[in-house]
């Protein structure tokens, strides 16, 4: 009995620290979770009692009070890790140091959440032990967090074959994204892939835009370097449509939501030039995209009616040469206060581009402002034929001083009434252009910021806020990686080092003590 005694102290204060933890984590679990903490409190009472009741004399009280306080001091540890777990497993938070944000959700896809309305459910269908299904899980957590309205579930096609053969699944990884009737099929686990998802299954209108042809333009079904195949496939995916227009037969579809013209090597002719007035009076969008040396006075005229200069130059980047290669990539890095460049942070590369400019006297009704410009190392050289022929140097007054504007912005009132429609477009139309149209082919488009760039330009112009943001990028490897000498001291300090110097101090330690005795 009095063996009993002695251990039963000590047993219910391990029960207790084993329970508390046991606890904390496994709350969910329910009641059979709380055994052991129970289990450790009630033999911690049960020794207190018999200690108080075998106390004959002062001192063995006194020895029992102590006892008892070390044992309530031990179970409001307990308490206070409960608490402090439960807490965390409720309410997580952490904290991405990682350069490119890798751990974290982008901003487009925070801004997409928080703007979600309606319940998007996506249903994994993975092995039970698959690799992949714990980074989804984290991935999801993560979506789920900033929206409740996000559901996922997990399902084993070989354990649940009914499900699977609902949702006719004949590969594993397939994950199914639904909202109402809505359905979207993927099979890559990136945060791009879901969110695209849910933009696909919860918009209940897919806004067409519309390339213009005829004149030399870049296509958008034209997958070599110069080609726009890239920048179709990432509209489509954002749930955009994109087609082809010829205006030299065909007049502007009423339901388009931004007209886009791509690099002309020609001019437009005045009936057309018309047609895209009209249509930029009632509302209309357009996204211009013009190269140098390309002589386009009524894209230029088209240009000047919202306060927009498109200058007879070339850029010159000496810049450029460090990072592209050329001096003819002008690096951008400087970009106007505006919802396309809001928080933008990423360089963007032009290759060949022209100067673009404020109109000094603006069109009654324009407001435009720049967008994005060059460093003070750029210049825009006037002299195209000195160019041609592999020399140029700036030259003043004639030539355009850094930094030099690669895009402008500007809108317009219109002078007819809006326009009820597929679009419903407002009384005021919008262009965004730019001194250059290579940035956004297939060659150029996933370099540093370009692709942020022109996608937010098109989803300003086609109303489409949540798409204006900073997009989810690819996770990349940062190895360490040590030169010759960083090698050796990491050696010497880790293996050589560390265990010499706690030699050191266990012998000091022990002739110290010998000393003392």
């Amino acid at each position: 009995m009095e063996r009993l005694k002695d251990i039963l102290g000590p047993l219910g204060l391990v029960l207790t620290l084993i329970g508390g933890l046991t606890y904390g984590i496994l709350y969910s679990s329910g009641w059979a979770a709380a055994i052991p903490l129970v289990a450790g409190i009630a033999l911690v009472a049960a020794s207190a009692v018999i200690h108080l009741r075998g106390a004959r004399n002062e001192g063995s009280r006194r020895s029992t009070r102590a006892g008892i306080n070390a044992a309530v001091s031990v179970i409001a540890l307990a308490a206070i890790m409960i608490f402090l777990q439960t807490l965390a497993s409720r309410h997580s938070a952490r904290l991405d140091f990682t350069s490119n944000k890798r751990f974290s959700l982008s901003p487009q896809t925070e801004k997409i959440l928080k703007n979600l309305s309606k319940e998007v459910r996506f249903s994994c269908f993975l092995k039970s032990d698959a690799p992949q299904k714990t980074q989804l899980a984290d991935l999801f957590k993560e979506y789920a967090a900033i929206n409740p309205r996000v559901k996922y579930a997990f399902i084993d096609p070989d354990k649940d074959p009914v499900a699977a053969k609902r949702y006719q699944i004949r590969d594993y990884g397939t994950i199914v994204a639904e909202s109402g009737a809505a359905e979207e099929r993927i099979s890559d686990i990136t945060e791009e892939k879901i969110t695209n998802a849910i933009l696909k299954v919860t918009r209940e209108t897919k806004k067409v835009l519309y390339c213009l042809v005829g004149h030399g333009e870049k296509s958008i079904d034209d997958t070599q370097d110069g080609g726009l195949s890239q920048i179709k496939q990432a509209l489509e995916s954002e749930g955009y449509a994109i087609k082809n227009l010829l205006t030299l037969r065909d007049s502007i579809p009423s339901d388009c939501a931004v007209l886009i013209i791509p690099g002309p090597e020609k001019d437009i002719f005045p009936a057309e030039r018309s047609m895209i007035d009209i249509f930029l009076s009632e509302g209309g969008k357009l996204l211009l995209l013009v190269d140098p040396v390309t002589d386009l006075p009524q894209i230029d005229s088209l240009a000047a009616g919202f306060g927009i200069e498109i200058t007879k130059s070339i850029i010159i980047d000496r810049f450029g040469k460090l990072l592209a290669g050329n001096y003819l990539t002008p690096v951008v890095n400087k970009y106007g206060k505006h919802p396309i460049t809001e928080d933008f942070r990423h360089a963007s590369f032009f290759p060949q581009a022209r100067a673009l400019a404020l109109a000094k006297d603006k069109p009654t009704g324009v407001q435009a402002q720049v967008l994005a410009s060059t460093g003070e190392s750029a210049y825009a050289e006037t002299n195209i034929g000195d160019v041609l022929k592999g020399r140029t140097q700036y030259d003043s007054p004639q030539d355009i001083m850094g930094p030099v504007d690669v895009a402008v912005v500007a809108t317009k009132e219109g002078s007819r009434p809006a326009v009820t429609g597929p679009t419903n477009k407002a009384p005021y139309g919008r262009i965004v252009a730019f001194g250059d149209s290579d940035f956004a082919s297939n060659a150029y488009l996933n370099l540093s910021g370009n692709k942020d760039l022109i996608m937010n330009a098109i989803g300003w112009l086609a109303e489409e806020q949540d798409l204006v943001s900073v997009r989810a990028r690819n996770p990349v490897s940062q190895p360490v990686v040590l030169n010759v000498r960083q090698g050796r001291v990491v050696f010497w300090l880790s293996v050589v080092g560390l265990p010499v110097l706690v030699a050191v101090i266990g012998i000091l330690v022990l002739v110290y003590r010998r000393k003392s005795a």
